[in-house]
């Protein structure tokens, strides 16, 4: 289907203006020549001054022959002459002896069979109806050779059509110029002003603050991708406000969630403190006991309050990332060396034989500080069940596996250990802010659940995207994925060269 733009529709209606009536004037015309009897359309077409020449000139032949040989207009064969003569002309002729009529010619006896042609003798000369059309009438008084008074009376038709057939042609050829006009100007505005509608109409509704309501693109061309591009803003639109309503959300819930967490640390500071103060602990040891327990809660309580500053500023997208192009195998064979002494103070295993150093490099765009704190918390979180476990950990092994894929457009980090697993029904929501598999509210058993929410966010912040499942027979395992940077060298400053990632 051709699509036309409005100004291909605006050419194509003026042409039409012009074209359509020529063509219907035409065929009006064509019309009446046929009804006229005008058997060679030529003859319509002829040039009128030279018809009314040649008329003038038969006309005045005979007027001639009349004065000069009135005897001769009696014989029947000159008769039939002058007839045909004038006949080819569109003209005939009427002869009156005594004031009536004694010969009419053929033609104009054919052209008004029932005319009453002694009402034209004393007419004067000059133009005249005869049966709707108009003639030309010339008059010539003469003598027939017995003495009797005799006139001819010649009658030339001016036109070729009835006289109201000019009226009525010039009519419709004006009704048909401006229902032309009209019936294009309503098609072509109507292709225009109805899309326009619907915008406006769309437009009313976003000015309501409704933005539900999509933008069809009812039409095509500039207007179609008008509306196109009215929807994509109505969508996006739409998607910030959603997307500042759950800020608002967010914000909501990480005020009522910072002020139960930092609740419970801070009771319990208040708590050891009077009793310190009250002289309950009144032994060296107990008072060391409450001043390690004082210590132990400030710092869950720095740690919380420096997760949630990092989750607000990622959550409303506040943090700059610092990319570099490094190599990730050697970059997470640097990590792990750090990770591993604290993960055999937790009495874990920590391997990494299936990242094999000296393999091909994998170039990725990272920020190396944010990367580390997500891949340290996914460990963390390891850790942490596996410490809790009273199960099968406490006689299985202990361990955290860390494996490395690469493909052509992305390199998976996968991490596995050995611990209690995820309830199945909680894998879709661990990644959440504030949301603990673990349902208690103690920090110290159910964290802060903040540490996954911290992950998935500087993830996507990648480009990559994180998720988790449950290994067999037992534990846990989570995936990383980055995309793979295609600039094979890595993008480090002067002051870097010497690192070893």
């Amino acid at each position: 289907m051709i699509t036309l733009s409005i100004r291909r529709k605006l050419y194509l209606s003026y042409m039409l203006m012009t074209v359509a009536p020529f063509i219907a004037v035409v065929g009006l015309m064509l019309f009446i020549i046929h009804v006229s009897g005008i058997e060679d359309v030529r003859n319509f077409f002829k040039d009128g001054g030279k018809i009314n020449y040649a008329q003038s000139f038969v006309a005045g032949e005979m007027n001639n022959e009349l004065q000069s040989d009135p005897g001769r207009i009696e014989n029947e064969d000159a008769r039939k002459q002058w007839d045909d003569k004038l006949a080819e002309l569109m003209a005939g002729f009427v002869l009156y002896k005594d004031g009536k009529a004694d010969y009419v010619s053929s033609y104009l006896h054919r052209f008004s069979p029932n005319e009453k042609w002694e009402k034209f003798y004393r007419s004067d000369p000059g133009d005249i109806a005869l049966n709707q059309y108009s003639f030309r009438m010339f008059a010539l008084d003469f003598v027939y050779e017995d003495g009797s008074a005799g006139k001819s009376v010649i009658m030339l038709r001016a036109e070729a059509v009835p006289m109201y057939w000019k009226p009525i042609f010039t009519l419709f050829s004006l009704i048909i110029i401006g229902l032309t006009g009209v019936l294009l100007t309503y098609f072509v505005s109507r292709s225009i002003i109805r899309p326009l509608q619907s915008l406006k109409i769309a437009a009313n509704y976003m000015k309501e603050g409704d933005l539900s309501h999509p933008v069809e693109a009812k039409a095509k061309g500039e207007i179609g991708e008008l509306s196109t591009a009215f929807e994509e803003m109505r969508v996006r639109l739409k998607q910030s406000i959603d997307q500042s309503l759950q800020y608002e959300e967010n914000r909501k819930m990480l005020l009522s969630h910072i002020s139960h967490d930092l609740k419970t640390p801070i009771s319990a500071i208040k708590g050891y403190v009077e009793g310190l103060a009250d002289g309950i602990a009144n032994t060296d040891e107990k008072r060391e006991r409450y001043m390690r327990t004082i210590y132990r809660k400030a710092s869950d309580m720095d740690r919380l309050i420096d997760e949630l500053f990092l989750f607000s500023k990622l959550d409303l997208q506040k943090v700059a990332f610092d990319f570099k192009v490094i190599d990730l195998r050697k970059y997470l064979l640097h990590f792990l060396e750090e990770q591993r002494f604290d993960a055999e103070k937790a009495d874990i295993a920590l391997q990494s034989d299936e990242i094999a150093a000296d393999a091909s490099p994998i170039y990725i765009a990272a920020d190396l500080e944010k990367l580390g704190r997500a891949i340290g918390n996914m460990m963390n979180n390891c850790m942490k069940y596996m410490r809790q476990s009273n199960g099968h950990s406490e006689t299985a092994c202990k361990r955290i596996s860390v494996r490395l894929n690469a493909y052509a457009k992305e390199a998976i980090i996968i991490i596995e250990d050995t611990g209690p697993g995820i309830e199945p029904a909680d894998l879709p929501y661990i990644f959440d802010g504030f949301y603990r598999a673990e349902q208690s509210r103690n920090s110290e058993t159910g964290g802060s659940g903040l540490g996954l929410a911290i992950v998935k966010q500087i993830i996507e912040g990648h480009g990559g995207r994180v998720w988790a499942e449950n290994a067999k027979p037992c534990g846990s395992r989570f995936y990383v994925s980055l995309p793979v940077s295609l600039q094979p060298l890595k993008a480090v400053k002067d002051d870097e060269k010497n690192t070893d990632h």
